[in-house]
């Protein structure tokens, strides 16, 4: 039997436009810090702690569903092979109910005992037809989407969880049955997706049911679903860590922020003591850098275009700052209350070119690399791609594609409705992340190394440590609208006595090839490149062929 889990494609494009013109609109109302006039830490909540995360980064995938023989076996596989060490998974109450508690473990087994996979991220919600809300709420057409019986009380007097409130109780067995698999508990996929660009009211006020079109309930009880999952998590999965599911819009998160699960409104009360923040300690967004790659002219008659993959993988950055901005207005700040983790678990550009946004095979794997190097320059712990296959076949470059099928042409493989397992192939994005994931895997970010570089105004990348060695990721920055093509000639410090440089290329994992290079001075192009020095190329060798007893431990 095997999971029909299924990633909606449909409504992502509204939702991107409505973040577009939301950003362009710009978010003047988190300008600057603005704590709480009375700071009251709630014990035994985000606000008081926030477990340290000590974890490698996390090269993740999207799992996604497809024909011709993909169950999640399958699936996880693949992503293990193109070097994945993490994955996002789901375990809906609706699919349980059906197919019985079991019905995952030996899948999960064998993501995490037979290939090793870590950390994982699944997305909780959707209840059974018998565990949903019957409620249709002020301007909804459908009930709402959340649990019935959310204010039920959580606990029993005997500390043991109340049957009568479902989703504590579909927490509670997820953590008995499938705990031991999952490292970060995502609250629904995508609760502030909307289908409208109603959102900077959010500001002011509370979004309208009708406009969270997954939830199709009042923000209150989305908190208390956070509040529900953080309480049962915490108290049977203490390592673990919770996060609301996929985040769009910094907006929604400031009426996280605002508000209480008190369905009166939100309101601070004894029963309802605190607001949204101390009831998770990661913050997990989504983002498709695609529809953000232009900009109003100063006179508002057109746009300009800056459609490359340097700016593409600072979009992921730019989101963040957006959601830091938040964060700290309200006191997460490190001071006030505890930092948030921060997490990416979709994000992708197409490959192919549609409507006005431009893209290609060399855009695509350039950009998958530049931002898993970035995210790790910036404190993201994961990131995972949407998706782990494209869904058609590309058409030739520089064919487009529709507004539909962009979304279908975002993954480590090519078209898996085509290709039977056994038979798969990379794209490009996958070849570069492969590489990528192969090389820097139990790699950390070195910032003063990093900085020591000096790189030039025309060149990125990083420095990466293990032990004493050093792995350097450099590339020519794209600075034009739809070029790849960059050059800059660089030279490592002389203080560090460069003598030789081993380069590895973007395609590295597959092909296996590298080239010695004498001196201390590349060439770079705008495609990431690796660089070891020959010294350290000599004792990573060394330690492949000789490995000590202790490393395979």
């Amino acid at each position: 039997m095997k999971c029909m889990i299924r990633y909606l494609q449909g409504g992502k494009p509204m939702r991107i436009i409505a973040a577009v013109l939301s950003l362009a609109a710009g978010f003047a109302s988190c300008s600057g810090p603005q704590h709480p006039a009375a700071v009251v830490r709630t014990p035994n909540t985000a606000e008081s702690y926030v477990r340290p995360y000590t974890a490698d980064f996390g090269y993740g995938c999207n799992m996604g569903y497809y024909g011709s023989g993909w169950d999640d076996e399958h699936l996880a596989s693949a992503i293990s092979k193109a070097g994945g060490q993490t994955i996002r998974v789901t375990l809906p109450d609706q699919f349980l109910d059906k197919w019985g508690w079991q019905a995952r473990q030996a899948a999960f087994d064998h993501h995490t005992i037979n290939l090793g996979l870590r950390e994982l991220v699944c997305f909780v919600g959707e209840p059974s037809a018998e565990h949903r809300d019957k409620t249709v709420y002020p301007g909804c057409r459908e009930p709402s989407k959340l649990f019935a019986n959310l204010y039920e009380p959580i606990w029993n007097a005997d500390s043991t969880i109340n049957p009568r409130n479902y989703y504590a109780a579909y927490i509670y067995r997820l953590t008995q049955t499938y705990g031991k698999h999952i490292r970060f508990w995502e609250v629904v996929n995508e609760p502030d997706f909307i289908t409208d660009v109603s959102n900077k009211e959010w500001l002011d006020r509370a979004p309208n049911p009708a406009e969270t079109t997954n939830t199709l309930a009042p923000i209150y009880h989305y908190i208390r679903t956070l509040r529900i999952t953080w309480e049962v998590v915490k108290k049977y999965c203490p390592e673990d860590y919770v996060t609301p599911g996929g985040l769009g819009y910094a907006e929604y998160l400031d009426a996280l922020l605002r508000f209480t699960d008190n369905p009166n409104n939100g309101a601070v009360t004894a029963q309802y003591p605190a607001r949204g923040g101390a009831y998770f300690d990661v913050v997990d967004y989504h983002v498709y850098p695609s529809y953000y790659l232009r900009r109003r002219n100063l006179l508002h008659t057109s746009f300009n275009y800056l459609r490359n993959s340097d700016n593409a993988a600072a979009q992921l950055l730019r989101h963040k700052a957006q959601f830091e901005a938040v964060l700290h207005k309200h006191g997460f700040n490190g001071d006030t209350y505890p930092e948030k983790h921060f997490i990416v678990t979709e994000t992708n550009i197409s490959r192919r070119p549609a409507e006005w946004r431009y893209s290609s095979d060399e855009m695509q794997r350039n950009f998958g690399i530049k931002a898993l190097v970035a995210a790790q320059k910036n404190g993201i712990r994961q990131v995972h791609f949407y998706s782990v296959a494209e869904a058609t076949d590309a058409p030739q470059e520089p064919a487009g594609v529709s507004s539909a099928d962009e979304f279908k042409l975002m993954g480590m493989y090519e078209n898996m409705n085509r290709d039977r397992p056994g038979h798969e192939k990379l794209t490009p994005l996958g070849l570069g992340f492969k590489t990528t994931a192969n090389l820097l895997a139990g790699w950390r970010y070195d910032a003063p190394r990093t900085a020591a570089l000096k790189l030039p105004e025309e060149a990125d990348g990083a420095a990466f440590r293990r032990g004493s060695q050093y792995v350097y990721v450099l590339w020519a920055k794209t600075q034009l609208d739809q070029q790849e093509a960059a050059s800059v000639r660089y030279t490592f410090p002389a203080a560090w006595s460069v003598a030789g440089l081993e380069r590895r290329a973007w395609d590295f994992g597959v092909s296996g090839v590298s080239t010695r290079m004498p001196g201390p001075t590349v060439l770079l192009d705008g495609a990431p490149a690796f660089f070891t020095p020959l010294e350290d190329a000599k004792k990573q060798l060394a330690a492949r062929a000789y490995p000590h007893p202790k490393a395979e431990q």
